[in-house]
């Protein structure tokens, strides 16, 4: 294989990546601030994308609006997940509401395959389809569309964190509860904020990857990817997600290019066991001890 054909491979693993980081992003922001998994954030991904998706079809709307529109549904799902089900839930366990975000996930895909069907659907793409040149490499504008877009994102996510009170709240509710509220700080608030957030990550998420991989009900099977882009990176660390995603996206492009193509799809598991067994709590993460 030449440098510049490995370039190529390289290039499409990070944008690849950058979506796996987006969802293990979206995955994190709940977890700190509620303890929780949401494994019904792939499924959500899927039908914001689905309604963005109906509005361009029906009303001919540009790809920013679509984009719009993806958000707002994001945006709006998640809300009502976390003050319809989840909040009435927030005396259970957590494994219980893992279980309940698990039924989430399949009522959803199975609610998009009754308004949409399972097929497969192409998506309005925000960037050409003309390879661009740079220098002695032609890269495909999708992957430097992703990889810009999720960059300026996960910056936009850094500023909200660090720069903003809703930031400082969050930060201070996944650090100590109790804290937190003998600060002021309403924990409900940043409870929906969190979900709210992270529905807007997974919608962005969605538009990004849709024209790559088709819409279809299927797609938000994506969420264990972001999972174990999390885990490799340290479950809870922003950096670590960003991360473990790119580190997930790329040596899962490199794989079948220097492995047999039986264990292609077993790269990621190999990986993250491979990075468990030598860091317990991830790249970036930290292992806790507790006294019993």
């Amino acid at each position: 294989m030449t440098s510049a054909a490995l370039v190529h491979v390289i290039l499409s693993g990070l944008a690849t990546g950058c979506i796996y980081a987006l969802m293990a992003i979206s995955l994190v922001i709940i977890y700190n601030a509620t303890r929780t998994l949401n494994f019904a954030q792939g499924e959500m991904l899927m039908v914001s994308a689905f309604v963005g998706w109906a509005a361009h079809r029906a009303l001919g709307l540009p790809p920013i609006v679509v984009l719009a529109v993806a958000v707002v549904t994001g945006a709006a799902l998640a809300w009502v997940v976390e003050r319809a089900i989840i909040r009435h839930a927030i005396s259970a366990t957590h494994f219980d509401v893992l279980i309940i975000t698990l039924g989430l996930s399949l009522i959803l895909r199975a609610a998009a395959g009754i308004v949409w069907t399972h097929d497969e659907f192409p998506f309005p793409s925000f960037f050409g389809d003309r390879p661009v040149n740079l220098g002695p490499l032609r890269v495909a504008p999708v992957s430097l569309g992703i990889i810009g877009a999720s960059l300026a994102l996960m910056a936009a996510l850094y500023v909200l964190f660090t720069r903003t009170r809703l930031g400082r709240a969050m930060r201070a509710v996944a650090q100590n509860q109790g804290a937190a509220r003998l600060m002021g700080i309403s924990v409900e608030r940043v409870y929906s904020a969190s979900w709210v957030l992270a529905g807007v990550v997974g919608a962005i998420a969605g538009v990004l990857v849709a024209p790559v991989i088709f819409l279809s009900s299927k797609m938000g099977l994506i969420v264990i990817a972001g999972f174990t882009a999390a885990v490799i990176g340290g479950f809870g660390s922003m950096p670590g997600a960003v991360l473990g995603g790119m580190l997930l996206g790329v040596i899962e492009n490199l794989a079948p290019l220097y492995l047999p193509a039986g264990i292609k799809y077993s790269v990621p598991v190999l990986l993250l066991i491979g990075i468990l067994m030598v860091r317990p709590g991830g790249l970036l993460g930290r292992v806790e001890q507790r006294k019993v």
